[in-house]
C-alpha cells in the first residue's frame, strides 16, 4: 500500500511524525507532504498569491519519504496528489494525528479535515484522525490502534470513503470504546474574547472553552462520555430536502 500523509500541525508535529513512522513500518510505503509551519483551522483554503517552496524532510528513514511545503494543509494535498504523485498515485490518504479534536461543527474549520477530503475529492480512500492533545504517553496508547484502524477499515475492509477519526486521552483506547456516529454541533464559551495589547490598545482573540454536551449519538456527546467516534465524512452539502421549498419560492409570481 502507497500511503499518502498530510496535517496542520506542520511538518514538525510529533503527531504526523509517530504515525508516518508506524504505518511505515507495518503497513505499507508513506509519502508525507505537510506544512512547514502550524496551519491550524485553515480549512480547504489555497494559497493562490505565493510562492510555495519544497524541502524534503526526516531523510532515511525505511519505507518513508516526507517534504515540507510552505502552503496550508489543501495545498499540500493538492501539490502531493497532484503534481508529486501524479504518475504514483496513493492508495490512501491519512491526514493527522492532529493535536486537539476536529469534531462535530468544527470539521468545517478543519484542515486536517481538509486534507483528507482533498483525497476524497480525487476517489481516494481518506482518513481524517485526532487527538485530545499530543504527548508521548498518549501517542503510545493512540498511534498502534490508528494502525490497526487503517489495517481493518481501509486494508482488510477496502472501505473507499472519507472518515473521520477523533481519539480521546483514555486508558483503554480500542474498539471496543469506539463509537460509529454522526456529526454534532460542537458549541464554545467566550469564543471571541477581548484583550488589551501592551499599548493599551483592545484586540481580539478567537477561541473559546469546550461546551462538553452534545445532541445524543453524535460524536461531541461520545468524545466528552470517553469514547472514540468515527464519522463519515462527504463533501456533497446539498440540503436535498430544502430543494423543493427553495424551488416553490423562486417560481413564485
Amino acid at each position: 500500500m502507497h500511503i499518502f500523509m498530510t496535517n496542520d500541525d506542520g511538518i514538525q508535529a510529533i503527531g504526523l511524525q509517530r504515525l508516518a513512522r508506524e504505518l511505515a513500518k507495518h503497513v505499507g510505503r508513506v509519502t508525507v507532504v505537510a506544512p512547514d509551519r502550524e496551519r491550524s483551522s485553515c480549512s480547504s483554503s489555497l494559497t493562490l498569491r505565493e510562492r510555495l517552496y519544497l524541502k524534503e524532510y526526516f531523510p532515511g528513514v525505511a519505507n518513508l519519504t516526507a517534504y515540507s511545503f510552505t502552503g496550508t494543509t489543501a495545498d499540500c494535498a493538492k501539490f502531493g496528489l497532484a503534481y508529486l504523485l501524479e504518475d504514483d498515485k496513493p492508495d490512501l490518504v491519512v491526514s493527522g494525528i492532529n493535536n486537539g479534536y476536529n469534531s462535530g461543527s468544527d470539521v468545517i474549520y478543519s484542515g486536517t479535515v481538509a486534507g483528507a477530503l482533498e483525497g476524497h475529492l480525487l476517489g481516494i480512500p481518506s482518513l481524517a484522525v485526532s487527538g485530545t492533545y499530543m504527548d508521548e504517553d498518549f501517542l503510545e496508547r493512540a498511534v498502534p490502534f490508528v494502525r490497526d484502524f487503517v489495517q481493518r477499515v481501509f486494508v482488510e475492509g477496502r472501505y473507499d470513503g472519507l472518515l473521520n477519526l477523533n481519539i480521546p486521552d483514555i486508558v483503554d483506547i480500542g474498539w471496543e470504546r469506539l463509537k460509529v456516529c454522526r456529526v454534532g454541533q460542537q458549541h464554545y464559551r467566550n469564543a471571541i474574547s477581548p484583550l488589551l495589547d501592551e499599548d493599551g490598545q483592545i484586540y481580539y482573540h478567537v477561541a473559546g472553552e469546550y461546551v462538553t454536551t452534545g445532541a445524543p449519538d453524535t460524536d461531541v456527546h461520545w468524545l466528552h462520555q470517553g469514547y472514540l467516534t468515527v464519522v463519515p465524512l462527504q463533501w456533497e452539502t446539498t440540503d436535498v430536502a430544502k430543494l423543493p421549498e427553495v424551488e416553490k419560492i423562486v417560481q413564485e409570481n
